[in-house]
C-alpha cells in the first residue's frame, strides 16, 4: 500500500501527540562563596516584604551570639546567625544584616544570615547543630538575656522540620509579639530569615527565605 504525502505527514503528526519528550532538569549546584554579597537582600526590598517601612539597618559580616538563654535548648532557636550554628572550619563565607522599624523601634524587626561552606557535608552540619541541640525547646517558655542587661521571656513553638528545612516561632510573655523563622539547608548554604512583628508574620518570612534561596545560583 502506498501512502500519500499527506497521508505521511498526518501520521507522524498523530504519532507525536503520543511522543513523550524528557525535559532535561538541571542538578542543583554548590554556590560560590561570592553568594553571600547579594543573598542578604537590602532594607528597602525587606521593607517591601514585610509591608513595613524599616528605617534602620546593620550588617554584620561573622556569625555573632549577644544573650543567653536560661535553657539552653532553646539558644539556636532564640537568634539567627549564631556561632554554635555556624562556626566550623570549613565556612567560606559569611553575610548577614538585621533591619527594623527605626533605631530604638523594633516594632517589625528583620534579621537575615546567609552562610557558604566549603562543602554540602559542612552545611549539613551546620543544619544539624541547630535542629539536634533545640530537640527539648519546643513548647518551653524561657528568659532572654541581652548584653544591655534587658531581659524577655519567650515561648517557642516549632513548626515542620524536614531535612533540609526547619521553621518555629517564638512569642514575647504577654504580647502578641512573634518572631517568625525558617532555615534552608540548600547544597552547601545555611539560609536563615527571621521575621518579628506583631501578629502573623509567617507569610512574610517565607517570601523572604524563598528571594534569599533565589539568589544562590543553584
Amino acid at each position: 500500500m502506498r501512502l500519500t504525502a499527506a497521508a505521511t505527514v498526518t501520521a507522524w503528526s498523530a504519532a507525536a501527540l503520543f511522543m513523550t519528550v524528557a525535559t532535561p532538569v538541571a542538578a542543583a549546584r554548590p554556590s560560590d562563596p561570592g553568594v553571600v554579597s547579594y543573598a542578604v537582600l537590602p532594607k528597602g526590598s525587606v521593607s517591601n516584604i514585610v509591608g513595613a517601612p524599616l528605617g534602620w539597618e546593620a550588617d554584620f559580616t561573622a556569625p555573632s551570639q549577644a544573650f543567653y538563654v536560661d535553657n539552653p535548648a532553646c539558644n539556636n532557636w532564640a537568634d539567627i546567625g549564631l556561632p554554635d550554628v555556624y562556626a566550623d572550619p570549613d565556612l567560606a563565607s559569611f553575610n548577614g544584616a538585621v533591619a527594623q522599624t527605626s533605631g530604638t523601634d523594633t516594632t517589625h524587626l528583620v534579621k537575615q544570615a546567609v552562610g557558604v561552606f566549603a562543602t554540602t557535608d559542612a552545611a549539613n552540619r551546620a543544619y544539624h547543630r541547630l535542629t539536634d541541640r533545640t530537640t527539648g525547646c519546643a513548647g518551653q517558655t524561657t528568659a532572654m538575656h541581652l548584653e544591655n542587661f534587658g531581659t524577655q521571656v519567650w515561648t517557642y513553638t516549632a513548626g515542620e522540620t524536614t531535612p533540609t528545612d526547619a521553621v518555629w516561632v517564638k512569642q514575647e510573655a504577654g504580647t502578641d509579639r512573634r518572631c517568625f523563622t525558617q532555615t534552608r539547608l540548600r547544597e552547601n548554604v545555611l539560609l536563615q530569615a527571621k521575621v518579628c512583628q506583631p501578629g502573623n508574620g509567617g507569610p512574610a518570612v517565607n517570601v523572604l527565605a524563598g528571594a534569599m534561596q533565589n539568589t544562590l545560583g543553584q
